[in-house]
């Protein structure tokens, strides 16, 4: 019996499902709902393309940064409707504008993750916004390949390690008419955690469509589980609360190879490197709207600063030190830390259901979440107070 890797090396990127001719791999879920390819033996040929085709049995290549800046959109709406500085929008609709077509995640249907295939404008707003839940890939990698031997140019939108999964799929081969973007991320839940936490709260829960940063008044992106029916809230719950979005934060239930990511590191795999930008104390200057989100932007390869000067005239940028964006962001470091009580969750939710796991794990948590949120509160509000603001900027030089 082939084994494609070792199983808490998977990381669900789908490429040997797209590699294997005889369609013999499915995808099974374990207790908490994670997907790991299973072979059908009846069907396998043992051609082994399926073990090929995993980036875990061939080294990633890993890239260093060539450029790296902070900035924004110019159109006000774009950037309001994004999770930051949205210009992950302006890289899709400038590949669409240009007869090319889009791979996202799309959070359309909340119960059902995936990556989607776009090729029209108006289909942009289908794969806005952060969904924290494992995509569903299925034959993703297969179909991008029929693109690019129709001479499509073609847009990847992903997590690193999905971005791996299709490099590695492509046997190294190299495409001018590819661009692959990926984004700093913390880790993965399963579709079914999400799903059970939303069948616990929702009654009436049919097309719903999964909302996870929300922007409102001016201010800046909230952590939220927010589902939508018909363009109406159906259910709005904000960190810190006794729910997903923040056993999502706390890393209580991410895939299992995600607490030893090998993609949380300074070094990238993707053409452009996509991030949050949040912070109002940082003078950034020659930006006209940080107010309403910036994205830290890390150009990783040549063309990557194609795709970036292809939308030169649709954003605003300023270069700046990529050892601050490291500073800012742990996952550009090391991946995240295993909760302490992610086997008692899994344990709880295996016998008495999400709810009751989630109570249980959490419980020692919330206190200290409301604290540090206090403190950044009173932190925030000290620093607009000028003579403040005057004591932070020589305490910087000091430091």
């Amino acid at each position: 019996m082939i084994e494609i890797c070792k199983k808490y090396d998977c990381v669900g990127c789908g490429a040997c499902i797209s590699a294997c001719n005889k369609r013999a791999i499915f995808m099974h879920p374990d207790s908490l709902g994670f997907l790991y390819p299973v072979i059908d033996q009846k069907r396998c040929v043992d051609c082994g393309l399926c073990v090929k085709s995993c980036f875990n049995n061939h080294k990633p290549t890993f890239i260093e940064p060539l450029k790296t800046c902070v900035g924004h959109v110019l159109k006000v709406e774009e950037q309001v409707t994004s999770t930051s500085g949205g210009l992950a929008s302006v890289f899709m609709r400038e590949i669409i504008n240009n007869e090319g077509v889009v791979y996202g995640c799309s959070g359309e249907n909340a119960h059902e993750v995936k990556h989607i295939r776009i090729e029209n404008i108006d289909d942009v707003n289908k794969l806005k916004g952060s969904k924290y839940v494992q995509s569903f890939m299925g034959l993703t990698c297969n179909s991008v390949v029929q693109d690019l031997k129709a001479n499509r140019t073609v847009l990847f939108i992903g997590t690193p390690c999905q971005v791996a999964g299709l490099k590695a799929y492509l046997k190294g081969k190299e495409y001018d008419n590819l661009f692959m973007v990926d984004f700093v991320c913390h880790g993965v839940p399963s579709q079914q955690i999400l799903n059970d936490a939303i069948d616990a709260k929702v009654a009436d829960n049919g097309n719903l469509r999964l909302v996870n940063r929300v922007k409102e008044g001016g201010k800046e992106s909230k952590y939220t589980l927010r589902l939508l029916k018909e363009g109406k809230i159906a259910y709005d719950q904000a960190y810190p609360s006794m729910g997903y979005i923040t056993g999502f934060l706390s890393g209580l239930y991410y895939r299992e190879n995600c607490y030893q990511c090998q993609f949380a590191r300074r070094e990238r795999v993707s053409d452009i490197t996509l991030g949050d930008f949040w912070d109002r104390h940082v003078d950034v200057k020659g930006l006209n709207n940080k107010k309403d989100g910036l994205s830290m932007i890390m150009v990783n390869t040549e063309n990557g600063k194609k795709l970036m000067s292809m939308c030169k005239d649709s954003c605003e940028l300023v270069e700046w030190d990529y050892e601050d964006f490291i500073k800012r962001n742990g996952q550009l470091k090391q991946p995240i830390r295993r909760h302490p009580k992610r086997d008692q969750f899994e344990e709880l939710y295996c016998s008495k259901g999400f709810q009751s796991a989630i109570k249980e794990s959490l419980r020692g948590d919330l206190n200290r979440i409301r604290k540090i949120i206090l403190f950044n509160l009173i932190d925030s509000t000290l620093s607009t107070i000028p003579i403040i603001k005057i004591i932070y900027k020589q305490l910087k030089l000091i430091k």
